[in-house]
């Protein structure tokens, strides 16, 4: 791609016959762009994210499930997410053969139960401050904070259940979330949280102004030339839609209680590994 979709500090930048690329982040943005021709659309793809974490659920290439739905609202969003994700459940567990090797390596797995719990990220902070656990620099959590994983997995693992987190602040996601409307601070986002992993599944509601998406992306210091694309969708025609991606890996860490994302892939390549 020549655009960035998850902010430009994880980008791996390369030359294509001359000019700069970098390889993709997400296909969402593509995705967005078959919405009215086709209606709802997935694809499964690699991502790859230049991302300087050597933590366990964190991987330089990994395996993308992303989906945009058109015509929907937020809340629409959450139960669909959390729908998947217990159907796959479900029909995976549903053979033996398959349910067997899970129960070998997980043997206290249970269904998830529905509906998943929600909570916004307001609530989130002020659970971190009432429980003592300190942000990054050692500190109680502000509102504006970007929730650590350490924080954000001891939270879920004390909970231990899944977690629809909510309503993150506008300035700490990608310029295309739309804001609630209840809330100008905040946008229609959430991240899905399992315990013993954190997040697995992230996604939002995407602005479908013009105007809106126009300013979102000039407030990010960001060349709206290189999105024209992008938003010619907006300007031609839009619809309310929103769409997630689900980190394969992570998902199958989650399943099989496996320590590390790196154990749930065939070459897992990260920060300083890129041999098989």
């Amino acid at each position: 791609m020549q655009s960035q979709v998850e902010g430009g500090a994880t980008l791996f930048k390369f030359d294509y016959y001359g000019a700069d690329a970098f390889l993709t982040q997400s296909s969402q943005l593509y995705l967005e762009t078959c919405l009215p021709s086709m209606g709802s659309v997935y694809c499964i793809e690699k991502s790859f994210r230049a991302e300087k974490s050597l933590t366990r659920r964190h991987l330089s290439e990994f395996t993308h499930v992303e989906a945009e739905l058109d015509f929907i609202e937020f809340s629409h969003l959450l139960d669909h997410v959390e729908f998947l994700i217990c159907r796959v459940i479900e029909l995976t567990m549903a053979d033996p053969a398959i349910a067997g090797y899970v129960k070998t390596l997980n043997p206290e797995f249970t269904m998830p139960e529905r509906p998943f719990m929600r909570m916004k990220y307001t609530d989130a902070i002020q659970w971190l401050i009432d429980h003592d656990i300190p942000n990054e620099e050692g500190n109680p959590h502000n509102f504006g904070d970007d929730i650590a994983e350490a924080a954000e997995r001891r939270m879920t693992d004390i909970m231990n259940k899944p977690i629809f987190l909510t309503h993150f602040p506008a300035h700490i996601k990608a310029f295309y979330m739309k804001k609630d409307p209840e809330d100008n601070r905040v946008t229609e986002s959430v991240d899905c949280l399992m315990p013993g992993v954190g997040e697995i599944v992230g996604g939002s509601m995407r602005i479908d102004d013009y105007d809106e998406l126009l300013a979102a992306c000039k407030r990010e210091g960001l060349d709206p030339e290189a999105y024209c694309w992008y938003f010619d969708q907006r300007k031609y025609g839009s619809s309310p839609h929103g769409g997630y991606g689900i980190g394969l890996e992570r998902l199958l860490a989650w399943l099989c209680k496996q320590h590390t994302v790196r154990d749930c892939c065939l070459y897992p390549r990260y920060m300083g590994r890129c041999k098989p």
